[in-house]
């Protein structure tokens, strides 16, 4: 038997980040980092190939995808590690050491390609194998040479341009004009996302054929790149009926990782692209292995809207935090409910599998909804965004809890007229207020759920900032024609009731029963609070008011103007008497 060879290419993606960071931003530039997402491990390949002319005795070939090969040579150790060796310089040359090169020879001591696989894998992840790499190479690494700028094109080689009317060009496109204001101008907003695939290395460890190990690693290759990406965005475009090219930019796209720049008008299209994405992936890899596989990859996405003409480098820094938190939520919280996790500007939001989720809070497609019911509450002029923005400001001025809550109780007060139940105010009120309510437990708690202030800061503040993003004319879509009605249940009708009524009084009343306690003890005050109010446990705590009759206002009225209000005290009293058996 002869001997094993594996070679794996690594850090492309850093190079690339790199690559964009230290080039100009022009149009060509770009472009031409952008083919390079693919592009780069090709040309490695390239030179495997070049060095070892493997392709024309395919029988010897175990592995080729984009960025690993793992192939058969009659060669010696010596004569392979030698020309590995000079592989390894090559490429350390021409990428300006960006790119590492990470190779191992083994004798095949199994004909079954599956073993050899993942022996390949094990000595290519041992630590060992990275320091003699080193130590072979140690003069190169350790020169201080001047760094010669090679032409672009010896790195890029553009053999396809199946994209090229489906991508902007350059940054500057990304940004809106406002006609009003910002006539030749290309600064404004945008947005940036970059996606994470999950779950990749363990459905190919879960793999049990070579033959099965072959094509989902071919599948991966062909599906999570430039083109494939390409063909997605101009499927959803056709399907969707909306014009979603010529409105992304992507950075970089394969592997496991898809990063891409996005006017903020088409945040939602292109996540709902990523979905299909995976959908699709998962679909084939089922197909191929005929559902013996039960993993499913998810994604996590984080998504940040910056303004245009920063450097690249910050973006990715904002981003990958926002990525980070997505990755965490999906892993510990969704990770058997949710296909897709989104951080997006400090909101968390999901893609439910099965299509499944719609009523969760952090449903992604109930958020998409919301946006098109609160544009179309602020064209009917149910609020304004200054009353919105009035709202933000006070609450990120004031740093007690309580305090921002109290603001909130009051820019959110109920104003019911002609005896109305609900209508198109209490709605959007009720909508805001309801992002304060306490998480259920799981538990079968019977307790009533109240408000929990530390979601001002977590949740309601970075909601109203999202929303009026989403509400700004020059980053929102056109609504539908068609007649929104928001309340649609007797059942949301109930929890527009709790919300807005029941539990801001309750949260009040025991609030000052907290606060107020030993003050009102001094001056003797209970007695008389408690005539008003009767704190009553049905499973719930409950604050029910006593049903007093207005002509006991009255007389109590007449008798403080009388200047015997010390008599008021035993007028409720008596009163109390008489109605005790009702309550």
């Amino acid at each position: 038997m002869g001997n094993i060879v594996a070679i794996a290419v690594e850090k492309i993606q850093k190079y690339i980040f790199q690559k964009i960071d230290n080039s100009p931003q022009d149009k060509k530039t770009l472009q031409n980092i952008i083919a390079a997402s693919n592009q780069v491990a090709e040309n490695i390949l390239d030179e495997i190939n070049e060095e070892f002319n493997i392709l024309p005795s395919k029988e010897d070939l175990i592995l080729w995808i984009s960025g690993k090969t793992v192939f058969r040579s009659d060669l010696s150790k010596k004569e392979i590690t030698e020309k590995c060796k000079k592989l390894f310089e090559k490429i350390y040359r021409v990428y300006q050491g960006q790119i590492f090169l990470k190779y191992v020879t083994f004798e095949e001591n199994s004909n079954c390609n599956m073993e050899i696989l993942r022996r390949a894998d094990r000595e290519l992840k041992n630590p060992v194998n990275k320091s003699n790499i080193l130590k072979n190479s140690h003069e190169l690494l350790f020169q201080f040479t001047e760094v010669n700028k090679k032409p672009e094109q010896y790195i890029y080689k553009e053999k396809d341009k199946k994209w090229k009317d489906v991508f902007l060009k350059g940054m500057d496109d990304l940004a809106v004009q406002d006609e009003r204001y910002d006539i030749g101008s290309s600064d404004g907003k945008i947005a940036i996302i970059k996606a994470d695939i999950n779950n990749l290395g363990r459905i190919m460890s879960s793999l049990g054929t070579y033959d099965l190990y072959k094509k989902i690693s071919q599948l991966l290759e062909d599906k999570i790149k430039i083109d494939a990406f390409a063909e997605h965005i101009k499927n959803y475009s056709e399907k969707e009926k909306c014009d979603l090219q010529l409105k992304v930019l992507p950075f970089y796209i394969a592997g496991d990782d898809i990063f891409y720049a996005t006017r903020i008008d088409s945040v939602f299209d292109t996540i709902n692209v990523l979905r299909n994405m995976i959908n699709n992936i998962n679909t084939e890899i089922k197909e191929h292995t005929n559902q013996k596989v039960s993993i499913e990859l998810s994604l996590a996405v984080g998504v940040v809207f910056v303004n245009n003409h920063q450097p690249i480098r910050y973006y990715r820094q904002l981003v990958e935090h926002e990525l980070s938190i997505a990755k965490k939520k999906i892993k510990t919280e969704k990770s058997l409910q949710a296909l897709v996790g989104i951080s997006m500007a400090g909101n968390s939001f999901h893609i439910y599998k099965n299509g499944l989720g719609f009523g969760e809070c952090d449903g992604f497609f109930r958020f998409t909804k919301e946006i098109d019911e609160l544009k179309d509450m602020l064209q009917k002029q149910v609020f304004t965004n200054t009353e919105l923005h009035n709202l933000l400001i006070n609450l990120e001025v004031e740093s007690k809890p309580e305090q921002k809550f109290y603001y909130t109780l009051y820019f959110l007060k109920p104003s019911l007229q002609k005896g109305e139940i609900v209508n198109d105010e209490l709605y959007f009120k009720y909508y805001w207020l309801s992002h304060l309510i306490e998480e259920s437990t799981g538990e079968k708690d019977q307790s009533e759920k109240g408000f929990d202030l530390k979601k001002i800061d977590n949740v309601l503040i970075p909601k109203i900032k999202l929303v009026l993003l989403f509400l700004r004319e020059k980053y929102s879509n056109p609504l539908d024609e068609v007649e929104y009605q928001y309340i649609k249940s007797t059942n949301l009708v109930s929890k527009i009731r709790s919300v807005m009524f029941h539990k801001p009084l309750n949260y009040l009343l025991k609030s000052m029963n907290k606060k107020e306690y030993k003050e009102r003890k001094k001056n003797n005050h209970d007695e008389l609070i408690n005539l008003f109010i009767r704190i009553k446990n049905i499973g719930k705590r409950l604050y029910l008011a006593v049903d007093f009759q207005i002509s006991v206002f009255f007389r109590a009225k007449t008798l403080i103007e009388n200047g015997k209000k010390n008599e008021v005290p035993s007028l409720f009293e008596k009163y109390d008497e008489m109605i005790k058996s009702k309550i």
